[in-house]
């Protein structure tokens, strides 16, 4: 049963973003200071490119609604329903006293909220569905302007300097924790968790939409003997490598994944059938060719694709099965090597 709460959220997450771009606008509208005026307006733009990858999120989450995301979605929803109640009584507070004072502390609430649990948890979890915003930067230099702002005017009132540093130790704190839920720590791909959470979502996109989809299971050869030979730093290091070359070898819209230990996975949404045994070849030897931390490494790669018919969810797990068997005969079968169940374009590479 799709959870209605997280559509929900992501709309909160949107009108909070669009109030606070409403806001800043009418700061810079009113405000006399020229650097300020620059700096709200600047905000503003900023808050409207937020408020866009939120609508991107909205759109292509429709089909599957994301029902593993939130421990308790009913509380984050209900959260989120207080502060936008919050942010009309401090713009209350700003309208009848509109000085500097006011109109910072006004806006670090607004910040404040924006670093609700929820806008990390759902941002690291749909940022593959809109690959070509890229909210990384923006956010990292928004809160930089703010901290230099509020450390800038905190002669005004010794509070707003502490504000500004407190806001950026929230801001870095929510960060590592909503991570730590989808992120691998060593490689920074999706974990196990955060990746089968977006690809259920695409699962259903693929069915809704009647495109072909793909599935690789990727293992790293004889890891044991890297590990042994060369210790466990030096194979930390070649994981990260080896992560690096898979990530030059796919599109943004693809979604890769840390499945466990040496193994990877990738989702290949909306893709060409003839093209996957291509893509597959070439990472094989994207690998081998890279010799991450000037050791030989080689991989084997397992195969599955199709358009999903029956339940996405079911045929998500049964394709990532099917793709870890042909991984098990790639292994047996020498290793180095692409086993997929498209074998004539596979030899057509």
């Amino acid at each position: 049963m799709k959870n209605q709460n997280i559509p929900e959220i992501i709309d909160l997450c949107i009108g909070i973003n669009l109030r606070a771009t409403w806001i800043y606008t009418r700061m810079s509208e009113v405000e006399k200071i020229k650097e300020l005026k620059c700096f709200w307006m600047e905000m503003a733009e900023e808050e409207k490119i937020h408020a866009g990858f939120w609508n991107i999120a909205r759109n292509t989450s429709q089909s599957n609604l994301l029902p593993d995301i939130f421990e308790n979605p009913s509380a984050s929803r209900k959260e989120l329903k207080q502060l936008m109640k919050k942010i009309e009584i401090l713009l209350k507070l700003w309208e009848a006293d509109r000085n500097i004072k006011n109109a910072l502390i006004l806006a670090y609430r607004l910040e404040y909220f924006m670093l609700h649990p929820a806008y990390e948890v759902l941002y690291h979890t749909l940022k593959p569905l809109a690959a070509h915003i890229d909210l990384k930067g923006t956010y990292d230099r928004h809160m930089k302007r703010f901290i230099e702002m509020f450390i800038q005017y905190g002669n005004i009132t010794p509070e707003l300097e502490l504000l500004g540093e407190t806001l950026q130790s929230l801001w870095l704190r929510n960060k590592a924790l909503a991570e730590v839920a989808v992120i691998d720590e060593l490689t920074g791909l999706l974990n196990r968790r955060g990746f089968l959470i977006l690809a259920k979502e695409l699962s259903y996109l693929s069915q809704r939409k009647k495109e072909n989809m793909g599935i690789f299971m990727i293992d790293i050869d004889h890891f044991k003997k890297i590990n042994d030979t060369y210790g466990h730093l030096e194979g930390d290091k070649v994981l990260r490598g080896v992560t690096q070359s898979l990530k030059n070898n796919v599109r943004k819209s693809d979604v890769l994944g840390r499945f466990g230990g040496e193994e990877f996975i990738i989702l290949f949404p909306n893709i060409l059938p003839a093209v996957l045994p291509c893509i597959a070849e070439k990472i094989r030897k994207g690998v081998e060719t890279a010799r991450p931390e000037g050791i030989h490494v080689t991989i084997s790669i397992g195969v599955e694709q199709g358009i999903i018919q029956d339940d996405p969810d079911k045929t998500l797990m049964s394709w990532i099965s099917k793709a870890d068997d042909r991984l098990y005969e790639a292994k047996t079968g020498g290793r180095n090597c692409v086993v997929s169940n498209s074998l004539k374009e596979a030899l057509a590479c």
